[in-house]
């Protein structure tokens, strides 16, 4: 899974998953891309878990997040 987190947010604290890496998404920093947590409207980084992050890895570019709401594409 992946979330996204502004660079003021830094990296996640999950409650279920551990975030290990960090990855500009498409067009950063003028992305669609937005952090998530309520109230912040600044553009985000997409944070990987350790599972997503081999993918990313094995050159997988594109990943769910934890929901199932959308998708993101990272460079």
């Amino acid at each position: 899974m992946a979330l996204v987190r502004c660079v003021h947010h830094g990296k996640p604290k999950g409650r279920t998953q551990t975030y290990v890496q960090s990855v500009k998404p498409l067009s950063w920093p003028k992305t669609a891309a937005v952090c998530g947590l309520l109230g912040c409207k600044r553009a985000g980084l997409i944070w990987l878990n350790e599972s997503v992050s081999r993918t990313y890895g094995s050159g997988q570019r594109v990943f769910g997040f934890n929901n199932a709401s959308m998708k993101g594409r990272a460079v």
